[in-house]
Order: structure tokens, then sequence, then C-alpha cells
């Protein structure tokens, strides 16, 4: 998929706390304090998807498996986290991704609905078989008028506008769409907002970087306590 004007993207850059004290404490060998941080690094780029996720859910309604497997790769197209840097002083998380659609936010309804309307409304009738066509029109109940919620942010629903309506996704279910003129086409689907958004939000970025803060700190700490009890 072109990364185009639906895609997004940033970075975060990363300081481990702890890490100028840890040379004085490894009093053994420079090849220690090298072992410490390799492996904390380590640590760092194979956790920092759940640390990013567990942040993200905090604030908005979407599950930490599409997050965490957005930023791990293993929902494709959704988004992507890397880190990037060899050393404890050019850490960074650069992620990207695309507006997401309200499926990903407890979206309601989840499928078409089948209520139909009390009032009935003549449509072209060549092609229904049914008593219900008289000629070439036939008498029939629309689908009742119903309106696509969701909720991004946690405890607060919105509702898209009510010329929202549901359609098929290529076979895979339905995503709402929004017709783009007077007529039945063109149509695009709904966005609302993207991983890199979520991530950017300065709620999110305060907790990704305390969960980042805590997480390494434990992990220092534990591969320094192991190099030391050599």
């Amino acid at each position: 998929m072109a990364k185009g004007a639906g895609w997004s993207k940033g970075s975060i850059d990363i300081a481990i706390s702890g890490i100028s004290n840890l040379r004085a404490e490894l009093e053994k060998t420079h090849a220690q304090s090298e072992t410490v941080v390799k492996r904390t690094i380590s640590d760092f780029k194979s956790r920092a998807p759940a640390w990013v996720s567990a942040a993200v859910t905090t604030r908005y309604n979407i599950k930490k498996s599409e997050v965490k497997g957005a930023l791990s790769g293993t929902k494709k197209g959704v988004g992507t986290i890397k880190v990037s840097g060899v050393s404890v002083d050019n850490l960074q998380l650069i992620y990207s991704g695309r507006m997401l659609t309200p499926t990903h936010f407890k979206m309601k309804p989840t499928t078409l609905p089948t209520k139909q309307a009390k009032d009935t409304r003549l449509i072209p009738g060549q092609n229904i078989k049914s008593d219900k066509a008289v000629g070439d029109v036939a008498i029939v109940n629309p689908l009742a008028p119903y309106q696509v919620t969701a909720e991004i942010i946690k405890g607060q629903r919105v509702t898209f506008p009510e010329q929202t309506f549901l359609g098929t996704n290529k076979g895979t279910g339905y995503i709402p769409y929004q017709r783009e003129g007077d007529g039945r086409t063109p149509i695009k689907s709904t966005k609302t907002v993207s991983i890199p958004q979520m991530i950017t939000n300065e709620e999110v970025q305060t907790e990704i970087r305390k969960n980042i803060d805590e997480g390494l700190g434990k992990r220092l700490d534990h591969h320094l306590k192991r190099e030391l009890a050599k």
C-alpha cells in the first residue's frame, strides 16, 4: 500500500535512566558494561511494542493486541514501529501508519442492519420476482435508518454523520462509507485516527516515556546484577 495522504509518521528520542552510572558500578571490565548496554538495548527493541501499546490503550478504546500487532508488523498495513540506533545515545522509536476505520474502535453496528422501515417506497421492479412487483415498479420496505457510532477515546462514543452507511470491505466484513456527491458514487471510506496520531497524543506520550523508563530501568538493573554476580 502506498504511503500517501492517509499515512502519518513520527519518532521519539529515548534516553535510558541510570545509564550514566553504569560504568561506575561495573568495576571489573569495560566489556561487562558493554554487555549490559547491548542486552538492555536488545530488550528495548523486543519489548517496545508492548510498552507503547499499553500506553495507547490508556486513552484510546482499541485492543492492545491490535496496536501491538501493528507495531510488531503482524497486522500489516495498519502501522509499523522500528527502533533506530545501536547505542544509548541515539535510540529512537520511529513509527508510521495509515488512518484507521472505526472498526478498530468498537464500531456499532458491525454488520449491515436488516430491520426494515414501516413506510414503503417504489423502486424499479424489472428484476424483482415478488408479488410486490407491479409492472415496471415494485413496492418495498427499505432498510430502516441507522447511525454508525464508535468509541475512539475511552468513554466518549461519537456518532458519524447521518449519510454514513456500511459497505463490504472486499468481502472481509463491513466498514463505513460516505458519498462524495449527490449520486450513489463516488464513495470514500470513513477514517478516524492513525497509530502515529495516537502515539503523539500528549497524554499517551507521557505514558509511553513512563513505561519505557520503568521498563528499561528494570532491564538495566537485571543485566547489571547478572554481570556483577559473575
